[in-house]
């Protein structure tokens, strides 16, 4: 299994005093970014990144709007998690001491297994006889589930086919398009099973009054994720079970 994309995001009532953010974050992440850079002005829209940062790799990037801080990673691999889990909480105490009123929590991750079969796999394994059927040529299986009545579980599986395209030109030269090539010009280098996995503690968000994500319920979510990933994600594909 790799891991080919993981997020953090922190969901906040409105904060404008990004400057006071600077510090705390530059002490959390070390030298990982080496600039930040910050809007001087607050747009209407308050999604619209005020503090944005993006290491020399172009590997990981940070963006803080007026109601968010998002944190990206697009290369981890699996015994790297005790030292994300440690930025992430380094993180939530940064946030938590600059004033900021975090309301709830998500973490998202992006794997893929590489497979025969994909399909047939997904097929046999996840979705019931009644949909099965020798026509499917592609699949996508959405399902969210709650959890211990306190995170919801959002959960996406699909097959992937990595395609090499066999340029074909015109009679002038010209490349044709891809939609104009037909697939006996390819060749399908691999194929895999890609999995989305999110874990938030939207459902107590939504379900308690005045919730807040507490450093427990961080914790929590964070072993969960790690949990899930190495054991239950596998048992999904192999055994249909979660």
């Amino acid at each position: 299994m790799k891991i080919n994309y993981l997020s953090i995001t922190f969901w906040f009532e409105v904060f404008t005093n990004h400057d006071t953010l600077i510090t705390p974050l530059k002490e959390v992440f070390q030298n990982e970014f080496e600039t930040y850079s910050v809007r001087s002005d607050l747009s209407n829209n308050l999604l619209i990144p005020i503090v944005t940062a993006i290491n020399s790799k172009m590997i990981t990037n940070i963006s803080v709007s007026q109601i968010n801080l998002q944190y990206n990673i697009d290369k981890i691999d699996f015994n790297d998690f005790s030292s994300f889990n440690e930025k992430i909480l380094n993180l939530y105490d940064a946030l938590i001491n600059s004033g900021v009123k975090i309301l709830h929590t998500s973490s998202y991750i992006n794997v893929e297994m590489e497979d025969d079969y994909p399909l047939e796999k997904i097929t046999k394994n996840i979705i019931t006889k009644k949909l099965c059927s020798e026509d499917l040529v592609d699949v996508s299986l959405k399902f969210g589930k709650k959890h211990e009545d306190l995170f919801y579980k959002i959960i996406n599986v699909l097959n992937k086919k990595q395609i090499k395209i066999i340029n074909k030109f015109d009679e002038n030269g010209r490349n044709i398009p891809i939609p104009l090539v037909s697939w006996n010009d390819s060749k399908v280098e691999r194929e895999i099973i890609e999995i989305q996995y999110e874990i938030n503690d939207k459902y107590s968000f939504d379900h308690t009054k005045d919730y807040h994500t507490t450093e427990f319920y961080l914790n929590k979510m964070l072993y969960l994720l790690e949990n899930d990933l190495k054991d239950d994600i596998n048992n999904l594909i192999e055994k249909g079970e979660f």
